[in-house]
């Protein structure tokens, strides 16, 4: 038994000499009993191979890895809260709904054994520890590295549940390097961190709780029973009458409603209907406010600034080790092609460039490779603000890229720039609602699939496409049905022209202070992320893995990240129009 795990499961019996021989005796039963220990055991016994590109050896993940499971189907239609919303259920075909149904099983999230749980009895990341395991062995680049975690509570008493959700990164900071590891929940308190070692020198672990289990149970079920807590309000004007109404995509008709489904993708919004004017005055959408008073009783305390999101958790001994240079040549890595599946990890930073674990991600780190690459190309962005960063750090990058001006407010859009010498168009569009930005113009609501379904295609045809964030106060059934429509678009997209360039952009992690988590959980985002990357795989498109490269990256999490991020995202959608150079 490796002495750290050893001294980590058992401190107080190996520091009191007088029970040294009760303290051995304890050891030895418990080794042979604890099932987590045997685990331990048989993980050693299994212990990690440099050559070995794989974790087959590992126990199969039983949260973080879902979609690589069987799942049952749930005996409720996932479809009925749709309905319920102003869906019409003719419209799902047989294919989406069983889709739907394995998707929701597939990101159940596994609950404390009792809905009301003491936060003195929840997860505390200060009490919590976390081992290297065969430590003392000597790494190479290319091998796999594990750490083991122990959850403890807020008396100090070890969880004998999971469902905590933990993110988890190694990194060197002299090199400006970075990745993500995957964490594997046993369910029993205790949980395994595996890593690929991808660079030499000193490689520190770093480990977090963003949420303990019973705080997943609150956003859980503010998720399902608070789909208003973020309302929305559109203002109507006819002459020189105008009124302001309170909208959403479930109104309770508790008056007149304006109904604005869309007509093609049959995506509902609602406003209530004003009192002196037509619903065909309405001229612009706008976030309303963020409702308040959502917890309840002891709730409170796991959402308190500083109290238990986004907590470090530290090592039982020192949480690194140093990493030789790989003793076998490295291959050339391969152009970056659409169609491929998206593998955890995807990448890791080496001085501060992101490095594709999958194919060649090219440095665009001039103007004059950025515009090499996108003569003559009409660039499509569509979604939320953090692909309207692209949009902004193109323009700011690139000097002829000159931005049209539309008369739009510049962190809204929609926004057009142009290089006429190079014949390149970028142009930026915001998602349909619900979309929380200040104002947005009634006529520039556009819902992502009627957009592609305007596009002729073709390989001067670059689309980047993202949407979550504002989807997080949603039930995940709204997100499903929004990305079927979107993806049934691309499919005719490329169905008419199989060279266009369609990439999707994941999510991102965000800080959370306070209440922020509330409406805006990594958590949420993390739920709405597996759907994307599920949904989307099998399909010819190609993915920006922003998840992983804010992770993995040293600077603090925001929901903008900064620009040297946006500029390794801009390198990895460039990658796929122009891999190998082929401007």
């Amino acid at each position: 038994m490796d002495p750290a795990a050893r001294q980590m499961i058992f401190p107080f019996c190996l520091q009191r000499p007088l029970f040294m021989i009760l303290a051995l005796v304890t050891v030895f039963l418990v080794y042979i009993n604890f099932p987590n220990v045997k685990m331990y055991r048989m993980l050693n016994m299994h212990s990690i191979s440099g050559s070995d590109p794989q974790w087959s050896r590992y126990p199969l993940p039983k949260i973080y890895s879902t979609m690589q499971q069987e799942v049952e189907m749930q005996k409720t239609d996932w479809t009925h809260r749709l309905v319920q919303y102003g869906y019409q259920n003719h419209s799902f075909t047989p294919e989406e709904r069983t889709e739907g149904t394995v998707l929701m099983q597939m990101i159940k999230w596994p609950k404390p054994p009792n809905p009301a749980v003491p936060f003195q009895k929840s997860s505390d990341a200060s009490r919590a520890r976390f081992v290297i395991l065969n430590s003392g062995k000597t790494f190479y680049v290319r091998d796999q590295l594990q750490v083991m975690l122990r959850m403890y509570d807020f008396e100090g008493n070890p969880k004998q549940y999971g469902g905590d959700f933990i993110l988890a990164r190694i990194h060197t900071p002299e090199l400006k390097a970075g990745s993500v590891g995957t964490v594997i929940d046993n369910q029993n308190g205790f949980y395994y961190i595996n890593f690929n070692l991808s660079w030499p020198g000193k490689v520190q672990v770093s480990v977090s709780l963003v949420h303990p289990s019973e705080g997943i149970q609150v956003l859980e079920r503010l998720r399902e029973e608070r789909p208003d807590r973020v309302n929305f309000k559109s203002a109507f004007r006819l002459g020189t009458t105008s009124e302001t109404t309170l909208c959403n995509l479930y109104l309770t008709q508790t008056k007149p409603l304006c109904n604005f489904t869309d007509l093609r993708t049959g995506e509902p919004w609602f406003c209530y209907k004003p009192e002196k004017l037509p619903c065909s005055s309405r001229i612009n959408h706008a976030k309303g406010t963020y409702v308040k008073g959502l917890l309840k009783g002891d709730e409170v305390i796991y959402f308190k600034r500083g109290s238990n999101i986004k907590k470090p958790i530290l090592p039982y001994i020192p949480g690194y080790i140093t990493v030789e240079p790989s003793r076998h040549a490295v291959g050339a890595s391969q152009e970056c092609v659409r169609g491929k599946p998206m593998l955890s990890p995807s990448g890791y930073y080496f001085q501060d460039q992101w490095m594709s674990t999958t194919c060649n991600i090219r440095s665009f780190d001039t103007a004059a490779k950025v515009t090499g690459c996108l003569h003559g190309k009409k660039v499509y962005l569509f979604g939320d603000s953090t692909i309207r960063q692209w949009f902004e750090y193109l323009i700011a990058f690139v000097p002829a890229l000159k931005k049209f001006d539309l008369g739009n407010p510049e962190k809204i859009g929609p926004h057009l720039a142009v290089d006429t010498e190079n014949n390149i168009i970028v142009e930026f569009r915001p998602h349909g609602p619900p979309i929380r930005f200040t104002t947005v113009s009634s006529q520039d609501l556009r819902y992502i699939s009627n957009e592609l379904d305007g596009i002729k295609g073709g390989k001067d045809t670059v689309i980047g496409i993202t949407l979550w964030s504002h989807f997080s106060t949603f039930p995940v059934e709204v997100y499903i049905r929004r990305l079927q429509n979107i993806r049934r678009s691309i499919l005719r997209l490329l169905g008419r022209n199989p060279d266009t360039v369609v990439v999707i952009k994941t999510a991102n992690v965000q800080a959370l202070p306070g209440e922020v988590s509330l409406y805006n959980s990594d958590w949420f985002s993390y739920q709405l992320d597996i759907v994307m990357r599920k949904m989307f795989t099998d399909i010819n498109v190609g993915f920006v893995d922003a998840w992983e490269m804010t992770v993995a990256h040293y600077l603090p999490h925001e929901l903008h990240p900064r620009t040297v991020i946006i500029k390794n995202q801009i390198d990895v959608l460039l990658s796929y129009v122009c891999p190998a150079g082929k401007e």
